[in-house]
């Protein structure tokens, strides 16, 4: 089976779609934003939350930085519940539909806004893209993909203002010249960057920022700076944490089950997708059986953690709430499981991750970028690409600083890259075997 080629710049407007049924799926985003925002509220005292919020905004932001040791559990959450909540309200106003790839969005960044995004350093990307859509005269809806899952280069802003030891007069126009900059270039990079790996990465657009988080972080080296790469984390709040994804995926599952008219239809298309790029579950299956995949989906991560013996903290929730998002648009448990297999096996065989279950944990989440390659080749292949998923993953945070938070979209990218190719030879040949069969026969 030959593969399309396939273009990341969505076309998100759909005139036909029921205007009922697209106000619903934004009263459902908006709601879970307001979720968020509320049990940060409620969970510090206003100062806390404030000198919380504001150590966010101020940190340097690469990785990783988990916000729940930055700030406080408070914090975070409303540092999530905004931004998420600032995307969704993007997208509506320029009348975009919900779609999958759209979710996807929108639970990646309330994810990684646990370690990394805040409302500063995405603003310029936001505003980069729409910059690139004015250039080139086209809808700014076309690249809202791009503009939200771009701001995973965000620490870039975050870095050159608060970590460079500059004067804020200077930092701040430098970061955020840099930013925009930055959101210009990523939208033509990466329609082009797909053809790389040929949709067998989900995520595409962390592939791309961290190109164009190495060149950054080449450039700055090459004028005598350094990148550091740290770990700031925090296991304090590990099972408030618990609760709350326990009530998210009930909750997403049982609102699922109503949207879908009480049924599980839709599931088993869903089920037997490979989930290449692009691949949208709510145009699939609707939007009911799309919620409950993604809470299939996100008790299989929760098992997965509580399995290996993890702990949750800001980036393994980051990761499953992105991974759950993504189960509108390519992950299901039966292409993503044989990734987490993968990356366990590949841990228990190498000395280096005998202890650090932390890293095992966050690099099999996040690996299931390759969901992909197991559902179009098969398990075996995508247990295998788990596999070499991890050997690659601890190797090229250097070549980004830390700079692109999508580290693990980075590595799936090229994993994607090296074996596609090697994989449809494969394919191939037995083909080629078959039919010489068939003709002696």
């Amino acid at each position: 089976m030959d593969k399309e080629k396939k273009s990341i710049i969505l076309q998100t407007e759909n005139k036909n779609l029921n205007l009922k049924k697209q106000v619903s799926r934004y009263h459902l985003m908006i709601s879970y934003s307001l979720l968020l925002i509320a049990i940060g509220l409620f969970s510090e005292t206003p100062a806390n939350l404030w000198e919380g919020t504001l150590r966010i905004f101020t940190s340097p932001s690469n990785l990783l930085t988990d916000y729940f040791a930055v700030g406080n559990f408070g914090s975070a959450f409303v540092n999530s519940g905004i931004l998420t909540l600032v995307s969704v309200l993007v997208v509506r106003s320029h009348g975009a539909t919900v779609s999958g790839p759209l979710i996807a969005a929108f639970f990646t960044v309330s994810g990684f806004s646990f370690f990394g995004k805040n409302l500063y350093n995405s603003l310029p990307i936001i505003i980069g893209v729409y910059c690139y859509a004015k250039l080139v005269h086209k809808p700014y809806s076309q690249y809202l993909l791009v503009a939200l899952f771009g701001s995973s280069i965000s620490p870039v802003i975050s870095y050159l203002t608060f970590g460079t030891n500059l004067p804020l007069s200077i930092g701040i126009p430098l970061g955020y010249i840099v930013g925009i900059l930055v959101g210009m270039v990523l939208p033509p990079l990466a329609s082009q960057f797909l053809l790389f790996h040929q949709g067998f990465s989900l995520y595409n657009v962390g592939f791309t920022a961290g190109i164009v988080a190495m060149f950054v972080t080449s450039m700055y080296r090459l004028f005598g700076g350094e990148i550091s790469t740290i770990s700031i984390l925090s296991t304090d709040y590990h099972s408030m944490i618990v609760i709350f994804l326990l009530v998210l995926f009930s909750c997403l599952f049982i609102i699922g089950f109503f949207l879908n008219r009480k049924s599980f239809e839709g599931l088993k298309e869903i089920f037997a997708s490979s989930g290449t790029l692009v691949t949208d579950f709510v145009a699939i299956a609707e939007i009911g059986a799309t919620m409950m995949n993604m809470s299939i989906v996100g008790f299989m991560l929760f098992g997965f953690v509580k399995l290996m013996g993890g702990t949750f903290s800001g980036p393994i929730l980051g990761g499953v709430l992105t991974v759950v998002g993504f189960s509108a648009f390519g992950n299901h448990w039966k292409n993503s499981l044989p990734i987490l297999i993968g990356v366990v096996l590949a841990s228990k065989l190498s000395p280096d991750f005998s202890g650090d279950t932390f890293t095992v944990i966050l690099s099999a989440i996040f690996g299931t970028s390759l969901a992909p390659i197991s559902g179009y080749y098969g398990a075996f292949y995508g247990i295998l690409a788990g596999f070499i998923h991890l050997t690659l993953v601890s190797n090229i945070t250097y070549l980004h600083g830390g700079l692109n938070l999508y580290n693990n979209g980075f590595s799936c990218g090229f994993v994607a890259a090296f074996m596609v190719p090697l994989l449809d030879t494969i394919s191939q040949v037995k083909r080629g075997k078959t039919h010489a069969g068939k003709r002696k026969i």
